[in-house]
């Protein structure tokens, strides 16, 4: 009887599947590319709105070189951003984390 449940344990831990590195590193690896209108900085988010009319909440680890979003007086101006998308957590609001930003 304790062979058949851990035969039946083995079979079943192995057709589940568990998240390992290669399978959580494909939600990382895709690119967005968009227009967007800068709506401003706060507290290390970038907020913008896409041609929808939709909020999009990014942020970057490396302060943006080009142009300055934070100093720069930028809102309203539309940029093409590329950015990397992430899952949202229970405690970040952020949609991605920024590659670039150009005008």
């Amino acid at each position: 009887m304790k062979t058949l449940i851990t035969i039946f344990s083995i079979v079943v831990i192995s057709l589940s599947g568990f998240n390992s590195p290669e399978s959580t590193a494909s939600v990382h690896e895709d690119v967005v590319q968009n227009q967007l209108t800068f709506d401003g900085y706060e507290g290390g988010y970038y907020f913008f709105t896409n041609t929808n009319q939709q909020a999009v909440v990014l942020e970057a680890y490396e302060e943006t070189k080009s142009p300055d979003l934070i100093n720069g007086n930028l809102e309203g101006k539309t940029f093409k951003v590329v950015y990397t998308p992430v899952e949202r957590t229970p405690t970040s609001s952020t949609q991605g984390i920024i590659e670039t930003v150009r005008k």
